[in-house]
């Protein structure tokens, strides 16, 4: 019995733990939290591969577990040689790609974790951001209207 249990604790301690597809925070001090969703192609965690050494990462969460544009969060940034400095942030609060917030120029993002395999990844770290509503596309940002977002995300990545 002795060798049993000592087989399942190395095993527990050398098996990889998934991770839980977490993407949280406050949108101008509420607290959200929103799913990410796996599909046949993917998931809405993903990241492709440009050229050699340049990634496009995209995480989009979804305020239910389904897919709608209503309530969808997304975080958008390149990855060139393992570093990324800056995303791009959007929010959708109605079922409609606009009206919406978003960043109108990149900003920093914060990368504890940032793994890209062959055929998955891993992405954990958080954002901070204003994000300015736009009413139209041919509208433009509105400074005066904005909402905060403090960010934090830990996802599994899959390839497109």
């Amino acid at each position: 019995m002795k060798t049993i249990t000592t087989s399942l604790t190395l095993a527990l301690l050398v098996t990889p733990l998934a991770v839980a597809n977490e993407l949280t925070g406050t949108l101008d001090g509420k607290q959200h939290s929103w799913h990410i969703l796996e599909h046949e192609q993917g998931s809405t965690a993903n990241f492709s591969e440009l050229m050699p050494g340049m990634y496009s990462v995209s995480i989009q969460g979804h305020r239910q577990n389904k897919f709608e544009t209503k309530g969808t969060f997304v975080i958008d940034f390149m990855v060139i040689q393992g570093k990324a400095n800056s995303a791009s942030v959007s929010y959708f609060p109605e079922n409609a790609l606009t009206p919406h917030y978003g960043t109108k120029e990149e900003v920093p993002i914060q990368l504890n974790v940032l793994e890209l395999n062959e055929d998955t990844g891993r992405a954990s770290g958080s954002v901070k951001a204003s994000l300015l509503y736009m009413e139209s596309l041919q509208a433009g940002h509105n400074p005066d209207n904005n909402l905060q977002a403090d960010i934090r995300f830990d996802v599994t990545l899959q390839k497109e």
